[in-house]
């Protein structure tokens, strides 16, 4: 009888210390969104306090393709992207400050030191602090340095007075935007906690009402990542987006959501920076996002209303639009300032458009 006693007194302390360590253990990437309650910063802290780079060779498998990322290729070519550590120069002070009641939105926005004229048409347009309906809407600009002093100088003062700025040490050039995808999540990760991010560009037209009506209308809009999805689209071996046949030898790309405006919910930022930690950094920022993705399990969602290549102007059009990036279809240059404020102007002020 004391055997039969001993024995189920060392089962339930066994199942005790399971219930324990099953507590405490760190989850893998597939499961921290079912755990992390976002609304509290303190526990991603406490959650992911020992994370380390350990980026490595990857086979990712889309149930289409099998991917295989090359790290000591990734090295050679662009040593840089995958041995950066994420340094702030400029922070906002306070702005991850929540509101009870609210849904919070944080217009991310990719920017460069010499676009000053873009960011004050944006101020006076869509990126400003506002309140739609239940939604608490702040914006924040991504940069990274420049070697012009004097646009660095102008910067320092901008940074002082708007407090909406993060700026990381690296330079500007289209391969390190990638940097700004990975070292953004890094802040959000360890610094800010939110419902959910828009993510765009400086030279865009962006209507945050119509970023609240499609949340509102889309069921389940938490657990995907939202845009202009991109379906495995051929690989290009020369231009602006070049990519090597030696750093990536397939012909197609993975699915990912077109840079020009994506919408990520804030629970699914764990595992996305999860991922970006084992991943090499693809010098496409879209297409990283696409293999993020991938590694973490996230279904990437197509909406409508993500006009990445233009739309031709109509009010209306353009008051039920998340974004649209040119005045033109297939237009890469995007709105200039001018042409934003004017857009801007017609559509708020247009009163006879039906929702």
């Amino acid at each position: 009888m004391k055997l039969v006693l001993k024995a189920w007194v060392c089962l339930f302390t066994f199942c005790i210390v399971l219930v324990i360590l099953s507590i405490y253990s760190v989850p893998n990437v597939n499961e921290i969104h079912s755990v992390v309650d976002h609304r509290y910063p303190m526990s991603l802290q406490f959650l992911w306090s020992n994370i380390t780079m350990q980026r490595d060779f990857q086979i990712l498998n889309d149930g289409k393709y099998v991917y295989l990322l090359d790290l000591r290729q990734y090295r050679e070519e662009f040593p840089y992207l995958q041995d950066y550590k994420c340094n702030k120069v400029s922070e906002p002070k306070n702005f991850c400050a929540r509101s009870a009641g609210f849904v919070n939105l944080i217009l991310a926005i990719k920017s460069q030191p010499g676009s000053f004229d873009r960011r004050h048409a944006l101020r006076k347009t869509w990126a400003q602090p506002q309140v739609i309906e239940d939604f608490l809407i702040n914006p924040v600009f991504l940069m990274a340095t420049t070697s012009n002093h004097t646009q660095m100088i102008l910067l320092e003062k901008e940074m002082l007075h708007y407090q909406d700025i993060i700026l990381w040490d690296f330079m500007e050039n289209h391969a390190n935007l990638s940097l700004k995808e990975f070292c953004f999540l890094e802040w959000m990760m360890y610094n800010c906690v939110t419902d959910f991010v828009f993510k765009g560009d400086d030279d865009e037209f962006v209507y945050p009402p119509a970023i609240v009506k499609y949340l509102k209308r889309t069921p389940d809009a938490s657990s995907f990542i939202h845009g202009n999805l991109r379906v495995h689209t051929e690989v290009l071996r020369k231009g602006k987006y070049k990519i090597s046949y030696q750093l990536y030898s397939m012909n197609v790309l993975p699915t990912f959501v077109s840079g020009s405006g994506f919408i990520i919910p804030g629970i699914l930022i764990p595992s996305l920076y999860r991922a970006a930690t084992v991943l090499p950094v693809f010098p496409l920022d879209d297409v990283y996002f696409g293999f993020l993705a991938i590694k973490a399990n996230i279904t990437l969602k197509h909406g409508h209303g993500f006009y990445c290549w233009g739309l031709k102007f109509d009010a209306c059009k353009y008051r039920n639009a998340v974004l649209v990036h040119s005045l033109f279809e297939y237009d890469e240059k995007g709105m200039s300032p001018e042409q934003l404020l004017d857009v801007w102007e017609k559509v708020i002020t247009e009163e006879n458009c039906t929702d």
